[in-house]
């Protein structure tokens, strides 16, 4: 046998050596179908730099806001990432000024509300939602406002094949109890190779003209404050892979004034879940 002949057969074998083993590989899953990487990482490194302006331009904005000024005040707001680059885990702290008992209008005090917005891909929008303070009587909210701070900005493809889960209104169910017990279900589907750590839900009101009049940031999943009506818990849970039909319960009653069908829903899904979670103070 020839030099080159003998080669040839060599890396024939060995061609089909390699096979064999990605053939073992690939099967060895329980349910009989090829096993495939996930290429969505366990973390990335943290380098928060200012969220306003992205490594090549843009940045991230607030593009729309809005406050509910009775009871347990609450806003909503959506921001965007109009950079090129990925936004992650973008830091945001709402100011608020209120009048109490007729006096010129001041901040609330104590810390800053921080929240964590933990993905922000290239020209997404994202919504956010908190309760503010509580007002009656003389008292009420003049005005909040949103301070985009920090993010740490990735290229794309950082995180490989992910995608933020498709959030669609269902239904609004209300209940005249307290603590409040409305009730918001909703459709969440993700499409991620794993599943990811869930950060809360976020969610929006608006009345019947658009206009954003209240938010929230809450569990999902029926945690927290308990449904004052039965709720058919998830068939998985939130931010893991396919799609549940689930609920959140916010802290406050939704503003009167919400259209339903108008109601926004963000799955705030991560990498994983730092510690603290600056998503879980209030």
């Amino acid at each position: 046998m020839t030099k080159r002949k003998l080669l040839l057969v060599t890396v024939v074998a060995l061609l089909v050596v390699a096979a064999g083993v990605v053939a073992v590989v690939l099967t060895t899953r329980g349910d009989g179908s090829a096993a495939q990487p996930c290429d969505i990482p366990n973390s990335v490194r943290e380098q928060p730099v200012s969220a306003k302006t992205g490594p090549t331009g843009g940045g991230v904005e607030v593009t729309e806001k809005g406050v509910s000024s009775s009871g347990l005040a609450s806003m909503g707001a959506v921001l965007r990432n109009t950079s090129d680059h990925i936004a992650y885990r973008t830091k945001i702290t709402l100011k608020v000024i209120v009048s109490v008992n007729g006096l010129p209008p001041g901040p609330v005090q104590g810390a800053p509300m921080t929240m964590e917005i933990p993905v922000l891909l290239p020209g997404e929008h994202v919504g956010i939602g908190r309760t503010l303070v509580n007002v009656g009587g003389n008292d009420k909210v003049d005005s909040a406002d949103v301070d985009v701070q920090t993010t740490t900005w990735l290229p794309n493809g950082a995180l490989g094949s992910f995608s933020p889960p498709t959030d669609t209104y269902e239904s609004t169910s209300r209940v005249p109890a307290s603590p409040p017990a409305d009730a918001v279900r909703y459709t969440e589907k993700s499409t991620n190779c794993r599943a990811l750590s869930s950060r809360r839900t976020a969610v929006v009101f608006r009345d019947a003209s658009g206009k954003i009049v209240g938010g929230d940031l809450v569990p999902p999943d029926g945690k927290g404050n308990p449904a004052g009506s039965p709720q058919q818990p998830p068939a998985s849970p939130s931010c893991s892979p396919g799609e549940r039909s689930t609920w959140i319960v916010p802290l406050q009653h939704i503003p009167q004034n919400t259209d339903d069908k108008r109601t926004e829903l963000y799955s705030y899904c991560d990498l994983n879940v730092p510690r603290p979670d600056v998503n879980d103070v209030f």
